[in-house]
């Protein structure tokens, strides 16, 4: 059994963060729409259990969480998996933070699932690269890719 945990699909983001990039919340939004396709398509073609931790904070609207379960933090997730893939918001930050909490050799990143933080790249993120990275396809499932940039 496989589990796929969205981190931090906030519905508004940090007052200080809008400030410096206004748009980002329109941003995050988009990409809302975006990653709540995939997880209904996701949900539907595996057995599959799929979290969202709200990390205390209400989760957007775009996001439809009925296809999963909601928890406030990383630890409320059980050590049951065969694998646990991270998607969600920002990677580099939050997503990385919440992977490396669980402490397991058996999870990875998914990173057409994954919103960068706008003052992130990817060639100068060192987390992005010392994790298993994969990317997600309708035909394909979960493909592990190397990202050593």
């Amino acid at each position: 059994m496989i589990s796929l945990i969205v981190v931090d699909a906030w519905k508004n983001c940090e007052k200080e963060d809008l400030i410096q990039f206004p748009w980002l919340e329109y941003e995050t939004k988009l990409f809302g729409k975006y990653l709540n396709l995939h997880l209904t398509l996701i949900k539907e073609k595996f057995d599959i259990d799929i979290y969202y931790i709200d990390s205390g904070r209400a989760i957007m609207d775009e996001i439809d969480t009925t296809n999963g379960t909601i928890v406030n933090d990383i630890s409320n997730i059980e050590e049951k998996y065969d694998y646990y893939y991270f998607c969600g918001f920002h990677l580099g930050r939050c997503i990385n933070k919440k992977l490396l909490e669980l402490n397991n050799n058996n999870s990875g990143i998914v990173i057409n699932l994954s919103l960068i933080f706008p003052s992130d790249t990817y060639k100068k993120n060192s987390k992005i690269n010392s994790t298993a990275n994969y990317m997600y396809s309708y035909e394909k499932g979960f493909e592990c890719i190397d990202m050593k940039i």
